[in-house]
């Protein structure tokens, strides 16, 4: 094997594969990628992988040999960050490469192409096309609610569902939900669902933002989806079901409306917060017609109370949350002006915004803790 490329574009397509190699492994080629070179078609591919997730990109290289060889992902980033603005030229025989820039030379042993885990496959051919700004912001909005528990693996992802006039996705840890819906047609879609991991669904975004793509082609199997973006594919198993019917937990007859100001509720929240429970984080909300009182109270440590407007329409009422569940619910919420539709104290409440962007729905269940004396 033997090429030229310019550094810049070998730094670049090393790192869209580096967040999938894993920093610890009991299988040492996982630490590697797949470095490929394409004689005929004048190209290198680099292919990295946990096992539950392959990250494949192709960059253009003047070639003069084919092959292949698997290369330490973490050792051959760095050494490649740190060249000159150079063209890089890399050589190999057997399992040693030789990566020479300028006045710098470096010989690196990898292990044989044969131990690298064989790839899933996808075909472009058979995938649908997403819009690629629609699909990283629907992503943004629920995937901060997916849980950490690996007893419930369900949860461990969000679930992603096509009607013939929308598509959805949904995400919830039991203490909070998130769930956004935007028009479209999608009628060849309609009645798919899958439970996609949130690492694969981030890293998607991440590339979406770095190729400047306008669409996404997106390829659904049996046991995992893949996403073509640009030059770059990204294989991911999907989670196993069934995902919990969260239609039914959102209240339907919650008619308690507060209406307040984001930010001004954020910087409140965030202030009073510094004197939380370090375990519950609670902070005490109670609400009156014209405004809301935050108040935090542990032992041992003080207390904190702040005064700020809002409109409620009922009697006072007092709640209590979590405040950082509160904060990262507040901060996806892209309106002035918030909306929780509350039923009783110790009932989810349903937050949305105020002013709704055109063609979409985003609404955002929170769950309260038990008030404490």
């Amino acid at each position: 094997m033997k090429f030229s490329i310019p550094r810049q574009s070998l730094d670049k397509a090393i790192q869209r594969v580096l967040a999938v190699v894993s920093p610890k492994t009991t299988l040492p080629v996982l630490a590697n990628f797949l470095l490929e070179a394409n004689e005929k078609e004048k190209k290198i591919s680099l292919t990295a992988t946990d096992l539950d997730m392959t990250v494949t990109t192709g960059v253009d290289a003047t070639v003069e040999k084919g092959g292949s060889v698997t290369l330490p992902a973490k050792r051959v980033a760095e050494i490649v960050r740190e060249l000159g603005d150079t063209d890089v030229a890399m050589s190999a025989e057997g399992e040693e490469i030789t990566i020479k820039a300028g006045k710098s030379k470096f010989r690196i042993v990898g292990i044989p192409t044969e131990e690298f885990p064989s790839l899933p496959k996808s075909e472009r051919a058979s995938a649908f096309s997403v819009d690629a700004a629609t699909l990283a912001r629907m992503v943004d909005k629920v995937s901060f609610c997916t849980s950490k528990d690996e007893t419930r693996p369900s949860l461990n992802g969000a679930i992603w569902e096509f009607a013939a006039d929308n598509m959805g996705m949904t995400a919830t840890d039991g203490h909070r939900l998130a769930t956004f819906k935007t028009e479209g047609d999608f009628k060849a879609l309609a009645g798919k669902n899958m439970i996609v991991p949130p690492k694969a669904l981030g890293h998607a975004v991440r590339i979406i933002s770095a190729e400047g793509e306008d669409s996404v082609s997106v390829s659904v199997h049996e046991n995992h989806v893949a996403f073509f973006i640009g030059s770059t594919t990204i294989n991911s198993r999907l989670l196993e079901g069934p995902f919990p019917n969260y239609r039914q937990v959102i209240p339907k007859d919650n008619d308690k409306e507060l209406v307040l100001k984001r930010e001004t509720l954020m910087s409140a929240v965030r202030r009073v917060a510094v004197l939380a429970d370090s375990l519950t984080h609670q902070v005490r909300m109670t609400l009156t017609k014209k405004k809301v009182e935050l108040v935090v109270s542990t032992p041992d440590v003080g207390e904190a109370r702040e005064e700020i407007p809002g409109t409620f329409n009922a009697e006072s009422l007092e709640v209590g949350y979590n405040a950082n569940y509160l904060l990262d619910v507040l901060k996806h919420m892209d309106s002035d002006n918030i909306r929780f539709m509350l039923g009783s104290a110790v009932g989810a409440a349903i937050v949305s915004a105020v002013e709704e962007t055109e063609g979409e729905e985003y609404v955002c269940l929170l769950m309260p803790l038990r008030l404490t004396s």
